[in-house]
């Protein structure tokens, strides 16, 4: 696909979230209101997104394992190499696992899979689906289970590993971009044939996602900016996390699919999974354990910005 296409369809994406950062300036658009429309954009526009575009697909090509097996290793090998890169600059074990969420961990959710679908066609609706699910769990689930370890044994309030093993258990199968891939897939499994009035309701319901989820993340960009100045001594890890976000964990995924051979439309899918900048998510990871939650917040500013230049280039490269 040439560099001036590519750049055309992604354009559009970056042009609405700096719509979200020029109403951040309003009073009316603030941090609340990116939290209302984030509520709605999770809880009911993306799962919409998702339900009607997976019950209405062909399963029949199945669900290569290949493929999950190779956004599983991306994502733990760019974590590994997050946390490492912390550890040798000398910096504990909380905050090493924090710079591991940050540097293996993009916006698959709000800007994955709407990017996704634009660039490469409704029909990876259900790969991008799957592949945002596999590498938020098994993200957040390493950060959380890392986290819970590391200060178990300094503060009797964290949770025992049994109760923590349900905890996750219920965020997982609770989460609704979960419940809403399964019911999907059950749907298109039995080809269940929808109403035409549901699929058009769902489908109204599914259209708010791109836009709603592109607005909240430009809103709270602007939060983000003073993290910059505030992390301004700790620049060098700021940078190498950035660093392995936006060019090396890519790299890693075009090697790997070509490597194993995965087949379209997973192995595309699977590149841009992996060269999306951070989401203002893993802020209220971090922020949630107050390790690394300021420099964290700078690395969602830089590599959003910086995946204007990186994002183009690599889908040149591999498609």
């Amino acid at each position: 696909m040439a560099f001036a296409t590519l750049l055309g369809q992604i354009g559009p994406v970056f042009a609405v979230i700096l719509v979200g950062v020029v109403l951040s300036g309003s009073e009316r658009f603030g941090d609340s209101a990116a939290a209302v429309l984030n509520d709605v954009v999770y809880y009911v526009a993306l799962p919409a997104l998702i339900f009607v575009s997976t019950a209405t697909s062909d399963l029949s090509a199945g669900i290569p394992p290949i493929a999950l097996a190779v956004g599983m290793g991306v994502v733990l090998v760019a974590y590994g190499l997050g946390a490492a890169t912390a550890l040798l600059s000398r910096t504990g074990g909380r905050e090493a696992n924090a710079v591991g969420l940050v540097a293996g961990w993009g916006n698959v959710g709000y800007l994955g899979i709407p990017l996704t679908t634009a660039v490469l066609g409704p029909a990876t609706a259900l790969a991008a689906s799957l592949v945002s699910t596999l590498h938020t769990a098994l993200a957040v689930t390493i950060f959380l289970v890392v986290a819970t370890l590391v200060d178990h044994d300094r503060d009797d309030g964290h949770p025992t590993r049994g109760t923590l093993a349900l905890t996750l258990g219920r965020r997982v199968l609770g989460n609704p971009v979960v419940v809403a891939i399964v019911a999907g897939v059950v749907a298109a499994a039995l080809r269940v044939r929808l109403p035409a009035p549901v699929v058009s309701a769902v489908g109204l319901l599914g259209d708010m996602a791109a836009p709603g989820g592109l607005l909240a993340l430009g809103i709270l960009l602007r939060g983000a900016l003073p993290a910059l100045r505030v992390g301004r001594t700790r620049l060098a890890g700021i940078a190498g996390c950035a660093l392995v976000k936006l060019v090396v964990m890519p790299a890693l995924a075009i090697g790997a699919v070509h490597l194993f051979a995965v087949p379209a439309p997973w192995a595309a899918v699977l590149v841009v999974m992996s060269a999306l900048p951070d989401a203002a998510t893993v802020f209220v990871l971090t922020a949630q354990y107050r390790t690394w939650y300021r420099e964290s917040t700078a690395v969602v500013v830089l590599t959003t910005a910086g995946s204007v230049v990186t994002l183009p280039v690599v889908l040149s490269l591999a498609l």
